[in-house]
């Protein structure tokens, strides 16, 4: 296969393998594809309609999907080359403006070719590691509490999207031991707190190898430029690095109309932490406050997709209907991108909306792709990617994008509940157990951690162990008081059939049908797990999208009203 060299990239199509000046760039899928044709072009004119029959033949996609995969590569190729190397022609295609030359094998190797890249956006090897701790706030009142996770947060985002900068979720480590077995290069920490009508932030900046501070700062500000205080403390960080480049240093936000704003969605983000359905609620009421004060803001926009979208979830048990919450996400996340499209998670949410509702697997790659490549450190991001990947059966770049969610924060227990079903989707049941079992040293009292041990437990057959996490779901998640011990009594008088089959029935009165399903497939039960996955379908529940790759459902493949749910999902020519 030959090998092109344009401008300084080289690009060796049998490694799937990007190069720029030696060093490797990581491109997402149809990025690649795009590239790719783009090269072969040789600087001709690359229609719109080549495009489309090459990248999705068969299938019809809406016209913003090319716009999308193609500003991930651009933005994968490094803004000070991107804009000279791709023309646009309006309305018509895409071009490369440089010369294209083909390489013979020895030309395009390089030294140390490995076995072929990953193709998820990843982060960049030499990129400097770095966490924000969240800012101590024992000088503040209860009320304003929040301020310390909340601009440390803020402060986190805005640097995520950084060339060169990897940027650890607020939380993630704990002390300079955590910090060094991340291997992090500095940690911000700072305190906040009220006085004279300001806010007061001070902060350090640690070399995390020598425990050293290295620079010192001050900031304070009127509570109606909490903004100004937000960019001002992302713009020392910055300036504090000096291996970013230049134009790191030019970090600015949009300032709402109101003051108050910036407050009610910083507060609003801090009760989405929790998981949980009442403090769900009042992320909900906060940013809807947020919006009637500045309707033009887009961060409370993304922040309210986000939040119908947790609204949306079977492991929420959907505070709001699907049918109502999904079509309320996918409207904020326009509505953000619409006044903001370099904003991460509002791709992340439409990407998200895409795949978990309307079945669009290559409009969820589109947008959940541009989502990592605006922001390479949102584990929100890479975790979702993650999955995608994982239930499209692209098991060796989804373990990789969930490597790098985990790695950016080893400690945010839903990343790694998601990530230990990707290894078990994969083949790698004891990787999915241990990491399941990580993510339940962190929260000891997850009911998605041991009712994820349930599944795999009992498809791999360890049923006694599998009753045991299942007990434990059971008091944890509040179905009723004393369901746990009426099935252990069922348990000791009638068996483990009896036993099961009052689990299940709990599973459909509670909404969670993907794990009666698999439960069904555990006692041998084939046809009722195709009825529960028929229903499934039915009401859109939230993990369908892994159906094709589930273990559990493996026995199924050959079944017709398996491949019938396959068919409704679009899924039934992606395994």
């Amino acid at each position: 296969m030959q090998i092109y060299a344009f401008g300084p990239f080289v690009l060796d199509p049998a490694e799937r393998r990007l190069t720029r000046a030696g060093q490797r760039v990581a491109v997402p899928g149809k990025a690649w594809q795009i590239l790719l044709l783009l090269a072969e072009a040789g600087g001709r004119l690359v229609p719109h309609e080549a495009f489309r029959t090459k990248l999705w033949p068969n299938v019809v996609v809406e016209d913003r999907t090319l716009t999308v995969h193609m500003s991930t590569l651009r933005k994968a190729l490094g803004v000070d080359w991107a804009a000279d190397l791709i023309e646009t022609v309006s309305g018509t295609g895409y071009r490369l403006t440089v010369p294209v030359r083909i390489l013979s094998g020895a030309d395009g190797t390089g030294e140390g070719r490995g076995t072929g890249e990953i193709v998820t956006s990843r982060l960049v090897a030499d990129a400097m590691p770095v966490a924000i701790q969240p800012f101590a706030t024992g000088d503040l009142a209860e009320a304003d509490s929040y301020l310390g996770v909340g601009i440390a947060d803020a402060v986190t985002t805005m640097l995520g999207g950084l060339p060169g900068l990897a940027v650890s979720s607020v939380g993630a480590v704990q002390d300079l031991a955590g910090a060094r077995t991340l291997g992090l290069a500095h940690m911000i920490e700072g305190a906040v707190r009220r006085e004279a009508e300001k806010i007061h932030v001070s902060t350090r900046l640690v070399d995390v190898a020598s425990g050293g501070v290295q620079s010192v700062a001050r900031f304070e500000q009127a509570p109606a430029n909490g903004v100004a205080l937000q960019d001002a403390i992302a713009k020392w960080v910055a300036v504090s690095l000096p291996q970013l480049p230049p134009a790191a240093n030019d970090l600015h936000s949009y300032r709402p109309r109101a003051a108050e704003a910036y407050f009610l969605q910083l507060q609003a983000r801090a009760h989405l932490k929790p998981f949980t359905r009442l403090p769900l609620l009042r992320a909900l009421s906060l940013f809807e406050q947020a919006l009637v004060l500045d309707p033009d803001y887009a961060m409370a926009h993304a922040g309210l997709a986000s939040t119908y979208l947790l609204m949306a979830s079977t492991a929420m048990l959907r505070p709001l209907p699907v049918d109502e919450a999904m079509p309320m996400a996918r409207q904020a996340a326009e509505r953000a991108l619409a006044f903001d499209e370099g904003l991460a998670e509002a791709w992340a949410a439409l990407g998200r909306v895409k795949m978990e509702y309307d079945w669009d697997w290559d409009g969820a790659e589109a947008d959940l792709a541009h989502a990592v490549s605006l922001n390479a450190s949102s584990v929100e991001a890479l975790s979702t990617f993650g999955q995608f990947l994982s239930a499209m059966g692209r098991h060796d770049e989804a373990i990789e994008t969930m490597e790098q969610a985990r790695r950016l924060d080893p400690r945010h227990v839903e990343t790694l509940q998601h990530f230990g079903i990707v290894y078990w989707i994969a083949g790698q049941a004891d990787a999915a157990l241990q990491i399941v079992k990580d993510s339940l040293a962190f929260s000891p009292d997850s009911v998605r951690g041991h009712y994820g041990s349930v599944m795999i437990l009992d498809q791999l057959g360890r049923h006694d162990e599998a009753m045991a996490e299942r007990l434990t779901t059971l008091r944890g998640l509040g179905l009723g008081p004393g369901l746990a011990d009426q099935l252990q009594a069922i348990l000791a008088a009638k068996g483990w059939r009896e036993a099961m089959l009052f689990w299940i029935g709990l599973l459909e009165r509670s909404g969670r049908w993907e794990g009666a399903a698999q439960q069904w497939m555990a006692v041998g039960e084939p046809g009722r797990a195709l009825d529960a996955l028929e229903h499934c379908v039915k009401v859109r529940t939230t993990y369908l999208v892994f159906v094709g790759q589930v273990p559990s459902f493996r026995p199924l493949h050959g079944e017709p009203r398996f491949q019938a749910v396959l068919q409704a999902l679009g899924l039934d020519k992606r395994l």
